[in-house]
């Protein structure tokens, strides 16, 4: 794994978790992983293996892709567009909000822009889980798509358990 991608985990494992309102310890206890093993994720050092990704993101009620998103696989959401309307619901200064955390010197920048996308939507549940990873990526319309993308993967996965 590229250490952009795993940059871009341990961003979105954040946000997740934030969204999850977890601590790094209840995450791991939930996953059946050690705590240092989701500091090193978020810290971008650690190099993942599928079957721990896919424990996290059970554990986030979300999917893994979810974990691996990146701004342009936002963009290109949006090109293709997956847009909602309730993007003009998301007011200037929450954009602004979220900007300006992610830009800060501190060290909880990426949990206040997640919380701040969250909050600016009234969302929860997996949409909630992708509103703060899609916050975090690209304020916004970013946030949108997330929400989006949350509840439609999360969506699939239970129609893919009720065909079986």
């Amino acid at each position: 794994m590229s250490n952009e991608l795993k940059a871009i985990l341990g961003q979105n494992l954040i946000a997740a978790r934030t969204a999850n309102q977890l601590t790094q310890s209840e995450l791991a206890e939930r996953a059946n992983i050690s705590r240092a093993t989701i500091a090193e994720i978020e810290s971008g050092t650690a190099d993942p293996r599928l079957s721990t990704l896919i424990a996290i993101a059970d554990a986030l009620n979300t999917r893994p892709i979810m974990l691996l998103l990146d701004e342009l696989a936002i963009r290109a959401a949006q090109e293709a567009g997956v847009k909602n309307d309730t993007f003009s619901k998301i007011s200037k200064e929450s954009i602004e909000k979220m900007k300006e955390h992610l830009e800060s010197d501190d060290s909880k920048g990426t949990q206040k822009a997640a919380q701040e996308g969250i909050r600016s939507l009234g969302v929860g549940g997996s949409a909630a889980v992708g509103a703060a990873i899609g916050s975090v990526l690209l304020p916004g319309i970013g946030t949108i798509i997330g929400a989006t993308l949350g509840a439609t993967t999360t969506a699939m996965a239970v129609l893919l358990k009720d065909k079986k």
